[in-house]
């Protein structure tokens, strides 16, 4: 029974693992040099952009779209919008000013850093938003992330000091007789 026990802890611990891994990936902040080839902004409600197939049927917000191209003709879409007070923390509250530099950058047509968290999914219409802009001089320009490299060591630590506290554990459940 407590062979049973113990790998059912396990295999638990492996399913909030790969979960919390996941929620991790969406959140911590990760860096790309990439050229921004345009700027837009788009009025949305609840249910997207607004438009004929989309009237608005709620409160509306401005929600501001970078366009880009890396090396390797990659075109990527992010969003650039204010995180405020609310989940997740970044406390962004400049996303005009960041949308301002975008649109320097566009018109210089140079490298630019963009530091951003979360992921593009077609399907859902999901963007990274962007919390940085920056110019950079190459495309060798450092992308490490510092926050994104501490968070993910933090949890690795977590995760085996609670993986060998699961393992090594006596419980003191007594085997049940069938």
């Amino acid at each position: 029974m407590r062979a049973l026990l113990r790998k059912l802890a396990l295999g638990l611990l492996v399913c909030l693992l790969v979960m919390s891994g996941i929620w991790l990936d969406f959140y911590l902040p990760e860096k790309s040099i990439t050229t921004i080839t345009g700027v837009e902004v788009k009025r949305v409600d609840k249910d997207g952009p607004i438009g004929k197939e989309n009237p608005a049927d709620g409160p509306t917000t401005d929600v501001y779209y970078l366009y880009t191209v890396s090396a390797g003709e990659k075109v990527r879409v992010f969003r650039n919008e204010d995180t405020g007070w609310s989940f997740p923390f970044y406390f962004k509250f400049n996303s005009a000013d960041v949308q301002a530099r975008a649109k320097a950058l566009e018109f210089e047509k140079g490298l630019a850093r963009i530091t951003s968290y979360g992921w593009r999914l077609n399907m859902f219409s999901w963007f990274p938003n962007v919390t940085k802009v920056e110019r950079v001089e190459s495309a060798d320009a450092s992308t490490f992330s510092f926050f994104r490299w501490l968070g993910f060591g933090l949890w690795l630590l977590c995760w085996g000091w609670i993986a060998r506290l699961v393992w090594r554990s006596d419980w003191a459940w007594p085997d049940a007789e069938v």
